[in-house]
């Protein structure tokens, strides 16, 4: 676009300047010829202004467009809930959206889940336990397959600029959906993820919306969307509120944090059949709290910690059951990540408690409704990665979630595990194949086990 018209007007100017000099020729001493050559003299003058300024516009719009395609070339991998990978190729990126101070940046993943069960799961797709194989209760002798596209996640991270009313704290945001909300295999319905917002003041901030508890901050390998839940891991997505402080320690960091949040928003409870969920008839909400401490291991670099966390919540029903009213809920645990060599590293939980169900615990199951009395529970999990070589990893592990028998009605489920085995090929282009085993057992009250073995093959491209 610059160099066309600037050639073209460096022909007409020699142009001109050439018949100017045959006329001032052809006659001398005329008395125009000082004035033409003296506007020929100023129009190429203009030209070269127009060149420069030109050039500049050009060199600034250079500026603008190189740092969004440096940006676009960051590790841009979705978030680590589910092991994810941070391998990027140079043949496709996502820039960053820019405006004065602000900046959004796309990210996530393509992604097809192939699984099949040897026994009966409650869910093919999404499982919690599996069911018996009592005759009576719909386990026995079935098997399943299914594939699905649901797990594709598509996530903006927003970063704003720094709000002056609040001492110029920087202002952030994340809104991250899937599909794995029901609906049709063909007419999948999308889920919100992630949809919160976050002000950060040096090392304070604060997280309003939807995001991770602030309880049980890790996550097995397996079972990518259940996260092995009701089965050894707490903790969901639910609506809070959350402040945390990160505080330098030492040669690690320290980070404390605490929030409030919505009961009921996992387990909806609602004994009373009101349509108004018991958490929400308690007028409370549910109280979080994690402190932690990492720091950098002896393996490479790489960060070693550890926390100790608890949630109080309330429900409240308008009817008895049992001969109760209110039902509290409370939970303690710790966590720890611990890297053992540059191959090799060990992570887990473990955690007891009482109606558990509004954090995924007790297999599902908070209250005793024939007796009004909270279920009692105790478990976690423990897991080994281990990169066999470059493109490989393996990660075997065990979890395990185990109510009071006696806390429980007959046929109720009295004890939820697994042994499993990940394997993830990273062959890099942000493309993973994953092949996940797991050996699952669920023990009833007065009925018999549910058996399955399931094997889970995926195939995802993140962005």
């Amino acid at each position: 676009m610059v160099n066309r018209p600037s050639g073209m007007l460096r022909v007409f100017f020699t142009l001109a300047t050439f018949g100017i000099n045959l006329w001032g020729q052809a006659n001398p001493g005329h008395p125009e010829l000082q004035d033409l050559q003296q506007r020929v003299r100023e129009l190429e003058e203009q030209h070269r202004a127009m060149l420069r300024t030109l050039e500049e516009l050009r060199r600034q719009l250079m500026q603008r467009v190189e740092p969004a395609a440096l940006a676009g070339q960051s590790d841009l991998q979705a978030p680590p809930a589910t092991g994810g990978s941070t391998d990027r190729e140079s043949a496709v990126r996502w820039v960053d959206v820019m405006e004065g101070e602000s900046r959004m940046r796309f990210y996530g993943f393509l992604r097809t889940d192939l699984i099949t069960d040897q026994g009966r799961p409650d869910n093919s797709q999404t499982p919690f336990f599996v069911l018996s194989e009592d005759a009576s209760a719909r386990g026995r002798h079935a098997g399943s397959f299914t594939l699905h596209p649901r797990l594709t996640r598509l996530g903006i991270r927003y970063a704003g600029p720094g709000v002056e009313s609040f001492g110029s704290a920087k202002l952030s945001g994340q809104l991250e959906i899937d599909f794995q909300n029901g609906g049709r295999e063909s007419r999948q319905v999308i889920r919100i993820r992630h949809a919160h917002f976050r002000l950060t003041h040096g090392t304070f901030s604060l997280l309003a919306g939807q995001s991770w508890d602030v309880i049980s901050p890790l996550f097995p390998a397996v079972n990518n969307d259940t996260l092995m839940w009701n089965a050894g891991n707490l903790g969901d997505r639910r609506p809070q509120v959350t402040a945390s402080l990160e505080q330098k320690m030492g040669q690690g960091q320290f980070l404390l944090t605490a929030g409030l949040g919505l009961t009921g928003a996992i387990d909806a409870l609602d004994l009373d059949n009101n349509g108004f969920r018991d958490g929400e008839e308690s007028r409370r909400p549910n109280i979080q709290a994690r402190m932690g401490y990492s720091t950098t291991s002896w393996v490479d670099g790489r960060r070693a910690g550890f926390g100790i966390w608890g949630h109080r919540g309330w429900a409240r029903s308008t009817r008895l059951a049992g001969a109760h009213t209110d039902f509290p809920s409370q939970s303690a645990g710790v966590d720890f990540s611990l890297p053992l060599h540059d191959d090799l590293a060990i992570q887990g939980e473990a955690w007891s408690g009482r109606n558990l169900s509004d954090v995924r615990g007790g297999i599902g199951q908070g209250i005793n409704t024939q007796t009004g009395s909270a279920v009692r529970s105790r478990g976690g999990w423990v897991e080994a990665s281990f990169r066999a070589y470059e493109p490989l990893t393996i990660s075997p592990g065990f979890t395990i979630d185990d109510p009071r028998d006696e806390d429980l009605p007959l046929q109720a489920r009295t004890r939820n595990r697994a042994w499993y085995i990940a394997n993830r090929f990273k062959f890099g282009g942000s493309f993973i194949v994953g092949a996940d085993y797991l050996r699952w057992v669920t023990d009833y009250k007065g009925l018999l086990r549910g058996v399955d073995n399931r094997f889970n093959l995926f195939m995802q491209y993140g962005f």
